[in-house]
């Protein structure tokens, strides 16, 4: 499984001093799209002898399925950057999408630290660390052929960053 998202932010306002004098806050909204991306495999092999008499019949069978599927969510969310400390900053972020147009509906929230680790002309690379919650509501099909995915998952998340 492959998710992959892309959204272009804007910033609606920006606080100073909220909280120490050094302190910035600003309020971002963003849209974009999540693009979704599953495959499956399953190979069953069966084999089996039968003995009747002086008769020995074997037989083996190999089954074997895979299916793709593919989509992509419009997503719209929210954002809001803390800087504690010149290279220290606390993210929390959140966004729903889908809407019938890939998905039935999805959702993400996320709350990360982040610390600029290193800075050069034209890149700014910062280390994170999480915890993020997805979830998705998508299905395509009917009767045999229905594929439905329907999950939430949650859990630490951790990476870099690099800002342009």
């Amino acid at each position: 499984m492959v998710i992959a998202e892309f959204a272009v932010a804007y910033e609606v306002a920006r606080w100073n001093g909220l909280f120490s004098p050094a302190s910035t806050t600003a309020l971002d909204l963003y849209a974009g799209g999540r693009v979704w991306w599953q495959r499956g495999d399953l190979d069953i092999t069966a084999s089996g002898t039968v003995n009747i008499f002086d008769l020995t019949f074997s037989r083996v069978g190999v089954l074997s399925a895979e299916k793709e599927v593919a989509w992509i969510d419009p997503l719209v969310g929210a954002r809001i950057r803390h800087q504690f400390a010149p290279t220290w900053n606390a993210v929390i972020s959140g966004d729903v999408g889908g809407f019938g147009a890939g998905s039935k509906f999805s959702w993400q929230a996320l709350a990360l630290v982040e610390h600029e680790i290193c800075r050069s002309r034209a890149i700014t690379w910062s280390a994170m660390l999480g915890y993020k919650a997805l979830s998705v509501d998508y299905s395509q099909g009917a009767g045999l052929s229905l594929y439905k995915f329907d999950l939430t998952m949650h859990g630490p998340i951790f990476g870099l960053t690099a800002r342009f």
